[in-house]
């Protein structure tokens, strides 16, 4: 079977923790802690990582260090050291056109205005796995959307995602372990009934 790479967008220090675009260094430490493992520091790959079993898989989690815009800058790097191909990544990445705390799961499309997807994009082409995590969208027009995916996430937001993140860990894995076709029909068949229901 296939070993995997998941790697977390987000900006390095502690000035950017909590906000909204750090979403995908907060999955992967939950992943971290509910699994016990400690992530290394590597100035050579300019990111966080670990690397974990899952079954049979072995899996590499990477948070790349450099900022939002330059996420996808080293990651060629340190996916050729451990040998894991492009086509079995999956980028967790905040999304502003989903609700908040909504999960959408695709493969094969463009960045869709993340910057830190385009960096990604730059750098493996775009064969990888994209796991996104809703954000909701500005709370009025005006708003600088730089200053909306950089604002801090309320107490009530951080007690919502703590309720949710064994959901997120659980399709995450999903894709791991039943294949990226079935884990996306899961998620969407579940939004359908919860829609209609």
């Amino acid at each position: 079977m296939a070993n995997f790479a998941i790697i977390g967008l987000g900006n390095p220090g502690i000035t950017y923790q909590s906000t909204r675009h750090n979403l995908g260094f907060w999955l992967l430490d939950n992943i971290a802690e509910k699994d016990n493992v400690q992530f290394k520091k590597s100035e050579e790959f300019h990111a966080d990582y670990l690397i974990m079993k899952r079954n049979d898989k072995k899996v590499l989690l990477v948070k790349p260090k450099t900022f939002m815009n330059e996420s996808g800058r080293y990651l060629s790097a340190i996916l050729n050291y451990f040998r894991f191909s492009p086509e079995n990544v999956i980028v967790v990445h905040d999304e502003l056109t989903l609700p908040f705390g909504e999960i959408k799961i695709s493969k094969n499309k463009g960045a869709g205005g993340h910057n830190g997807v385009s960096s990604v994009i730059s750098s493996l082409g775009n064969s990888f796995v994209r796991f996104r995590l809703g954000i909701g969208n500005k709370p009025f027009p005006q708003m600088n959307l730089a200053d909306f995916v950089l604002s801090k996430l309320s107490s009530e937001e951080c007690l919502y995602l703590e309720s949710k993140k064994d959901t997120f860990y659980n399709a995450l894995f999903d894709i791991l372990d039943n294949g990226i076709d079935a884990t996306m029909n899961l998620i969407n068949q579940t939004k359908r009934s919860q829609s209609t229901s």
